[in-house]
């Protein structure tokens, strides 16, 4: 019976999402920080986020092919980047028609729809490819952009990617963009089974805010400034410079990798400690 109504509650969830994304969205944020949304006069980063994701990014074509993993490829080559994309293995639309004698023995699988949808494979003669291939056709049946009405999503015609495998210690850092300036640096890495997460400046000053919203334990001295961070800065404000805001994900190793643009970061949902932190990130975005 408890999985039946979860079932139920998911399908108008999505439902709502697809007929009513503003109500939707207002009934989930006002569940989530206990008070409705200021569309009318949106101050904190939260309601930025919601505010151009219903009313400024749900038909922008170039924010959808920028979300799209797949055709962000092509805009980052459009525009001279080509030289920090991972190389592309290969582009499906069905997983039965991934060529698996053909690839190496290491590489990445995604899905360019939405978020989590990912496969590292570090030993192809270990993978279990009638699992990766169940995972793959269950992810391109899930409509993504429904969990949080994130409408830029939904116009993406789903594909399966496959790119190189870059490295096993892989440093993700996540630039805020704020109108085209990177203020706040997003860093993770992980010993063991412990993951660190924290928050920097644009000069690798630690920053005291912390996500409430997900694990990770804030440890600045674990994670490393990245020995390409000027190069890095430079990138995120010269690809976020066309939206209000955008987050950038990239990767430092031997040089500089693009990850992805993420438009709605948590889907509009960032819980930081201190929440003042909401209202001062929401000032640097100016909606023009």
């Amino acid at each position: 019976m408890k999985k039946l109504r979860e079932s139920l509650r998911r399908m108008k969830h999505e439902w709502m999402c697809a007929h009513d994304p503003a109500g939707e969205t207002i009934k989930y944020y006002t569940a989530v920080f206990g008070k409705a949304p200021d569309f009318e006069h949106p101050r904190t980063i939260n309601e930025k986020i919601h505010y151009l994701k219903l009313f400024r990014y749900a038909e922008d074509p170039v924010v959808a092919g920028c979300a799209d993993k797949y055709r962000v490829r092509e805009y980052l080559t459009e525009h001279g980047y080509s030289d920090i994309l991972p190389g592309l293995l290969g582009a499906y639309d069905r997983p039965e028609d991934i060529d698996w004698d053909a690839l190496p023995e290491r590489f990445v699988i995604k899905c360019n729809h939405g978020c989590g949808y990912n496969i590292i494979c570090k030993d192809k003669s270990s993978l279990d490819i009638p699992d990766a291939v169940s995972r793959l056709k269950n992810w391109m049946k899930q409509d993504y952009w429904k969990e949080f009405c994130e409408l830029h999503y939904k116009n993406i015609r789903k594909k399966i990617i496959i790119e190189d495998y870059l490295g096993d210690d892989i440093e993700t850092y996540k630039f805020y963009c704020f109108n085209g300036i990177p203020r706040i640096i997003y860093a993770m890495t992980s010993e063991g089974d412990v993951h660190y997460v924290d928050f920097f400046d644009g000069n690798w000053e630690h920053l005291d805010v912390h996500r409430t919203d997900r694990p990770g334990v804030p440890d600045p001295s674990a994670i490393k400034k990245p020995p390409h961070l000027d190069e890095m800065l430079r990138l995120s404000a010269e690809l976020s410079a066309p939206f209000p805001f955008v987050r950038v994900d990239l990767y430092d190793l031997e040089k500089v990798y693009f990850s992805e643009l993420t438009f709605t970061p948590a889907g509009g949902f960032l819980k930081l400690d201190p929440s003042e932190a909401e209202a001062e990130w929401g000032s640097w975005i100016d909606m023009g």
